[in-house]
């Protein structure tokens, strides 16, 4: 069950960091969209999320998508591609996102933040 007093939440980057935490949220019950490569986020969305950890092993269902205008209905985006995409990925999201839509990034590295704020006007953390 979606619960609807929490954000929606984009995750930006579908790998191994974006579908940890994007399905530790839809498990929790949040309303989450995955964005990703096409392979991947056809998998998904044929198969479900399968989420493997030391604590549990489970199928979890979550919406994803290979556009980057599906962060448009979100309030809160997990940034989460490599870093060497960083100004390439902000600048695709940048004309979707909602004026008041947070941006928070997930990335390795020292100086993305700075990177993705260059390219869009959100706060960025």
């Amino acid at each position: 069950m979606i619960q609807q007093n929490w954000p929606k939440v984009a995750v930006f980057g579908a790998g191994a960091i974006g579908c940890y935490f994007g399905g530790m949220l839809a498990r929790a019950g949040r309303d989450v969209t995955l964005i990703g490569r096409r392979g991947h986020v056809e998998a998904i969305n044929a198969q479900g999320l399968h989420f493997k950890s030391m604590d549990f092993e489970q199928l979890i269902r979550v919406r994803a998508s290979v556009d980057p205008a599906a962060v448009g209905n979100a309030q809160l985006v997990l940034f989460c591609v490599k870093s060497s995409d960083t100004e390439t990925a902000a600048a695709s999201i940048a004309p979707h996102l909602a004026p008041d839509t947070v941006l928070l990034s997930l990335q390795n590295g020292v100086d993305n933040i700075e990177r993705i704020r260059a390219q869009l006007r959100n706060e960025a953390l």
